[in-house]
Protein backbone atom coordinates (compact mmCIF):
# COMPACT_ATOMS: atom_id res chain seq x y z
CA UNK A 1 0.00 0.00 0.00
CA UNK A 2 1.30 3.44 -0.97
CA UNK A 3 2.15 5.77 1.91
CA UNK A 4 2.33 9.52 1.46
CA UNK A 5 4.58 11.99 3.27
CA UNK A 6 3.71 15.66 3.04
CA UNK A 7 6.61 18.08 3.50
CA UNK A 8 5.76 21.65 4.35
CA UNK A 9 7.23 24.78 5.88
CA UNK A 10 7.20 28.56 5.59
CA UNK A 11 9.19 30.67 3.18
CA UNK A 12 12.97 29.97 3.13
CA UNK A 13 12.61 26.88 5.34
CA UNK A 14 14.60 24.71 2.92
CA UNK A 15 11.85 22.82 1.07
CA UNK A 16 13.55 23.06 -2.33
CA UNK A 17 16.90 21.90 -0.91
CA UNK A 18 15.25 18.95 0.85
CA UNK A 19 13.25 17.97 -2.24
CA UNK A 20 16.36 18.00 -4.43
CA UNK A 21 18.22 15.88 -1.89
CA UNK A 22 15.41 13.31 -1.64
CA UNK A 23 15.28 13.04 -5.44
CA UNK A 24 19.00 12.16 -5.45
CA UNK A 25 18.12 9.34 -3.04
CA UNK A 26 15.64 8.01 -5.63
CA UNK A 27 12.48 8.88 -3.71
CA UNK A 28 9.36 9.78 -5.70
CA UNK A 29 8.98 13.52 -4.96
CA UNK A 30 6.42 16.00 -6.26
CA UNK A 31 7.70 19.56 -5.79
CA UNK A 32 4.88 22.15 -5.90
CA UNK A 33 7.32 25.06 -6.02
CA UNK A 34 9.02 23.55 -9.07
CA UNK A 35 5.69 23.44 -10.91
CA UNK A 36 5.15 27.13 -10.10
CA UNK A 37 8.71 28.09 -11.11
CA UNK A 38 8.32 26.35 -14.46
CA UNK A 39 4.99 28.10 -14.99
CA UNK A 40 6.69 31.49 -14.56
CA UNK A 41 9.89 30.62 -16.46
CA UNK A 42 8.09 29.11 -19.45
CA UNK A 43 4.62 30.64 -19.34
CA UNK A 44 2.07 29.24 -21.78
CA UNK A 45 -0.51 31.37 -23.59
CA UNK A 46 -3.24 30.40 -21.13
CA UNK A 47 -1.25 31.74 -18.17
CA UNK A 48 -0.17 34.91 -19.97
CA UNK A 49 -3.74 35.62 -21.02
CA UNK A 50 -4.96 35.03 -17.49
CA UNK A 51 -2.42 37.51 -16.09
CA UNK A 52 -3.67 40.07 -18.60
CA UNK A 53 -7.27 39.29 -17.65
CA UNK A 54 -6.62 40.03 -13.96
CA UNK A 55 -4.78 43.23 -14.89
CA UNK A 56 -1.18 42.17 -14.36
CA UNK A 57 -0.16 42.99 -17.93
CA UNK A 58 2.54 45.41 -16.74
CA UNK A 59 4.46 42.42 -15.30
CA UNK A 60 4.79 40.84 -18.77
CA UNK A 61 7.47 41.88 -21.23
CA UNK A 62 8.14 39.91 -24.42
CA UNK A 63 6.30 36.91 -22.96
CA UNK A 64 8.56 36.97 -19.89
CA UNK A 65 7.15 37.50 -16.42
CA UNK A 66 8.59 39.75 -13.73
CA UNK A 67 7.74 37.65 -10.68
CA UNK A 68 9.00 40.25 -8.19
CA UNK A 69 6.64 42.82 -9.68
CA UNK A 70 3.71 40.41 -9.44
CA UNK A 71 4.60 39.52 -5.82
CA UNK A 72 4.58 43.19 -4.83
CA UNK A 73 1.30 43.85 -6.66
CA UNK A 74 -0.69 40.94 -5.23
CA UNK A 75 0.36 41.54 -1.63
CA UNK A 76 -1.11 45.01 -1.97
CA UNK A 77 -4.27 43.80 -3.73
CA UNK A 78 -6.19 40.94 -2.10
CA UNK A 79 -8.54 40.48 -5.05
CA UNK A 80 -5.71 39.97 -7.54
CA UNK A 81 -3.92 37.72 -5.04
CA UNK A 82 -6.96 35.43 -4.72
CA UNK A 83 -7.46 35.27 -8.48
CA UNK A 84 -3.81 34.48 -9.19
CA UNK A 85 -3.64 31.87 -6.44
CA UNK A 86 -6.79 30.19 -7.78
CA UNK A 87 -5.14 29.69 -11.19
CA UNK A 88 -1.76 28.58 -9.82
CA UNK A 89 -3.26 26.18 -7.27
CA UNK A 90 -5.31 24.56 -10.04
CA UNK A 91 -2.16 24.02 -12.14
CA UNK A 92 -0.26 22.54 -9.19
CA UNK A 93 -3.23 20.32 -8.30
CA UNK A 94 -3.39 18.92 -11.86
CA UNK A 95 0.34 18.13 -11.76
CA UNK A 96 0.11 16.57 -8.28
CA UNK A 97 -2.92 14.42 -9.16
CA UNK A 98 -1.15 13.13 -12.27
CA UNK A 99 1.91 12.29 -10.12
CA UNK A 100 -0.20 10.49 -7.49
CA UNK A 101 -2.07 8.46 -10.10
CA UNK A 102 1.17 7.45 -11.84
CA UNK A 103 2.81 6.20 -8.63
CA UNK A 104 -0.29 4.47 -7.27
CA UNK A 105 -0.52 2.56 -10.55
CA UNK A 106 3.16 1.64 -10.20
CA UNK A 107 2.45 0.66 -6.55
CA UNK A 108 5.27 2.88 -5.33
CA UNK A 109 5.57 2.20 -1.60
CA UNK A 110 6.41 5.75 -0.54
CA UNK A 111 5.70 9.06 -2.24
CA UNK A 112 6.65 12.52 -1.03
CA UNK A 113 4.65 15.68 -1.65
CA UNK A 114 6.41 19.00 -1.11
CA UNK A 115 3.49 21.40 -0.45
CA UNK A 116 4.33 24.88 0.92
CA UNK A 117 0.72 25.72 1.85
CA UNK A 118 -0.23 22.21 2.93
CA UNK A 119 -2.27 23.26 5.98
CA UNK A 120 -3.63 26.44 4.42
CA UNK A 121 -4.99 24.40 1.49
CA UNK A 122 -6.17 21.62 3.86
CA UNK A 123 -4.09 19.05 2.01
CA UNK A 124 -2.98 17.38 5.24
CA UNK A 125 -5.92 14.97 4.68
CA UNK A 126 -4.20 13.43 1.64
CA UNK A 127 -1.01 12.68 3.61
CA UNK A 128 -0.30 9.76 5.95
CA UNK A 129 2.57 11.63 7.60
CA UNK A 130 3.48 15.31 7.74
CA UNK A 131 7.03 16.68 8.08
CA UNK A 132 7.33 20.34 9.06
CA UNK A 133 10.54 22.14 8.14
CA UNK A 134 10.88 24.74 10.86
CA UNK A 135 13.06 27.83 10.92
CA UNK A 136 13.19 30.53 13.64
CA UNK A 137 11.63 33.76 12.33
CA UNK A 138 14.88 35.76 12.49
CA UNK A 139 16.76 33.16 10.39
CA UNK A 140 13.80 32.84 8.03
CA UNK A 141 13.88 36.59 7.33
CA UNK A 142 17.68 36.62 6.88
CA UNK A 143 17.52 33.77 4.34
CA UNK A 144 14.51 35.09 2.43
CA UNK A 145 15.99 38.59 2.11
CA UNK A 146 18.84 37.10 0.06
CA UNK A 147 16.37 36.23 -2.69
CA UNK A 148 16.45 38.37 -5.81
CA UNK A 149 13.85 41.14 -5.78
CA UNK A 150 12.64 40.40 -2.23
CA UNK A 151 11.59 43.40 -0.14
CA UNK A 152 11.28 43.24 3.64
CA UNK A 153 7.77 44.75 3.65
CA UNK A 154 6.51 42.11 1.18
CA UNK A 155 8.33 39.32 3.01
CA UNK A 156 6.58 40.19 6.29
CA UNK A 157 3.23 40.17 4.48
CA UNK A 158 4.02 36.71 3.07
CA UNK A 159 4.86 35.41 6.57
CA UNK A 160 1.70 37.00 8.02
CA UNK A 161 -0.47 35.41 5.31
CA UNK A 162 0.61 31.90 6.35
CA UNK A 163 -0.54 29.90 9.37
CA UNK A 164 1.71 30.19 12.42
CA UNK A 165 4.55 27.77 13.02
CA UNK A 166 3.02 26.98 16.42
CA UNK A 167 -0.17 25.72 14.73
CA UNK A 168 1.78 23.71 12.15
CA UNK A 169 3.97 22.11 14.83
CA UNK A 170 0.89 20.81 16.65
CA UNK A 171 -0.49 19.29 13.46
CA UNK A 172 2.76 17.71 12.18
CA UNK A 173 4.16 14.25 12.87
CA UNK A 174 7.82 15.25 12.52
CA UNK A 175 9.35 18.71 13.07
CA UNK A 176 12.83 19.36 11.68
CA UNK A 177 14.78 22.52 12.49
CA UNK A 178 16.47 23.47 9.21
CA UNK A 179 18.67 26.15 10.76
CA UNK A 180 21.15 23.34 11.47
CA UNK A 181 23.87 22.35 8.96
CA UNK A 182 22.58 20.71 5.76
CA UNK A 183 24.24 17.35 6.46
CA UNK A 184 22.54 17.18 9.86
CA UNK A 185 19.16 18.09 8.37
CA UNK A 186 19.52 15.49 5.61
CA UNK A 187 20.45 12.86 8.19
CA UNK A 188 17.34 13.67 10.28
CA UNK A 189 15.05 13.55 7.24
CA UNK A 190 16.41 10.16 6.11
CA UNK A 191 16.17 8.73 9.62
CA UNK A 192 12.51 9.79 9.89
CA UNK A 193 11.67 8.39 6.45
CA UNK A 194 13.46 5.09 7.17
CA UNK A 195 11.51 4.76 10.42
CA UNK A 196 8.26 5.12 8.45
CA UNK A 197 9.40 2.54 5.88
CA UNK A 198 10.29 0.07 8.66
CA UNK A 199 6.99 0.56 10.48
CA UNK A 200 5.09 -0.19 7.28
CA UNK A 201 7.20 -3.15 6.15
Amino acid sequence: MTKTIGITGGIASGKTTISKFLKTKRFAVHDSDLVVRQLYLKPNKVFLNYLKKIKLTHAIKKNKINKALIREEIFNNKTKKKKLEKFIHAEVRKSRNKFLLKHKKKKTKLIILDIPLLFEARLNKICDYIFLLYLPKKTKIQRAMKRKGMKRKILLKIIESQLSDAYKRKKSDIVINTSRPKKETFKMILKSINNIIKSNA
